[in-house]
């Protein structure tokens, strides 16, 4: 019996301890272009699986689900369409501008950011909640493995973690998903029909809900794009709300988007029009708000600019940002009002009170 005990003992011990069994070596730059984006010599691609699974340590990919960038360009992918199983997705254009991108991918995303690194190299927070925030998703008292598509978006995040009082013997930039052969690949996309989709619901995704946040410095960009900065649209607040709408049944369209989206801003003003034109009544829904348990909106799509029809309370179309085959009817008001003609009698949405027949 004494022996089981010290048997049991002993292999408890290895299983407490094992996810710290291989010491890590100091951060080291590789030679060449990849030493230039701050990719590590000995954990990166090739040998991060070996650092897997650490009590020690955070993992983050800095891409973003879907980058304005045309990565395609250099060979890349602008969609996330994989990542390394433990990484969460911390969109890195959202924590502070980028700058220095190749000439051939074009720009990257440009709305509002926690932090804007000006001109000397500082980091100027735009938020009073900002340094929380980044300390919330890069703890201090942790290793920190950081990987985007190429190695840049990493990169640029050592950067400014380090130059925010980060300590940098313990961030490493283990390089980009596009050149990952391991064994923990997660792949996003999925074929039907001979058509390429994207999956984002297994994704941990981090996104930044700017407008809950304390602007601090006019630095920050003013998204005049977002519903809930404006009176055109009736706000579903929460999943409740919107389940007490599908139990009276009722028949409504409503816009998904999330704040700071470029997307979201681009197709915007197509969906005000259509529904000024067509004296339509539009919900919106702010899909971060959504996220917490499962309902219609949030068991359908990860990302955003969506489009919901509901007849009688029942989902009856959805647009799917991840769907070649929708993405002409996010580019003008004339083929939105083409999809929704193809799903529904377009008078069923118009409006009939200014305000009895919004949700109390």
């Amino acid at each position: 019996m004494k022996n089981f005990l010290k048997t049991l003992i002993f292999l408890l011990c290895i299983c407490l301890t094992g996810c710290k069994s291989v010491s890590l070596p100091l951060p080291e730059l590789e030679d060449g272009m990849r030493g230039q984006l701050g990719i590590d010599r000995n954990i990166n691609e090739k040998t991060i699986d070996k650092y897997l699974n650490r009590n020690d340590a955070v993992y983050r990919d800095m891409r973003m689900l879907i980058d304005e960038a045309d990565y395609e360009a250099i060979g890349g992918d602008s969609y996330l369409s994989g990542y390394v199983k433990g990484f969460e997705v911390v969109p890195f254009p959202y924590l502070c501008n980028v700058t220095g991108l190749p000439p051939e991918v074009g720009s990257t995303y440009s709305g509002k950011t926690l932090f804007t690194q000006n001109e000397n190299g500082e980091y100027i927070a735009n938020y009073k909640e900002s340094l929380h925030i980044l300390e919330s998703l890069f703890p201090k008292d942790k290793y920190i493995f950081l990987m985007c598509g190429g190695g840049g978006y990493a990169g640029m995040t050592k950067n400014m973690l380090v130059a925010l009082g980060w300590d940098e013997t313990k961030i490493y930039n283990t390089g980009g998903y596009w050149y990952y052969e391991g064994n923990n690949k997660i792949e996003t996309t999925y074929e039907e029909d001979g058509e390429i989709y994207y999956n984002f619901s297994s994704v941990d995704y981090h996104p930044i809900v700017f407008d809950s946040l304390t602007q601090i410095n006019e630095s920050g960009t003013d998204n005049k794009n977002d519903p809930a900065d404006m009176d055109d649209f009736i706000v579903i607040e929460n999943p409740e709300m919107l389940k007490q709408m599908e139990e009276e049944k009722k028949t409504f369209a409503a816009y998904v988007y999330l704040p700071g989206c470029v997307s979201c801003a681009s197709f915007y003003p197509y969906v005000k029009e259509f529904s000024e034109k067509n004296s339509i009544d539009m919900y919106a829904v702010k899909l971060s708000d959504f996220f917490s348990e499962s309902n219609s909106i949030s068991d359908r799509v990860s990302y955003t600019p969506s489009m919901f029809i509901y007849i009688d309370g029942e989902v009856a179309a959805y647009l799917d940002p991840g769907s070649n085959d929708d993405l002409p009817y996010y580019q003008s008001t004339e083929n939105l009002e083409k999809w929704f003609s193809d799903h529904i009698d377009i008078s069923l949405l118009q409006s009939e009170c200014e305000s009895a027949c919004k949700v109390e």
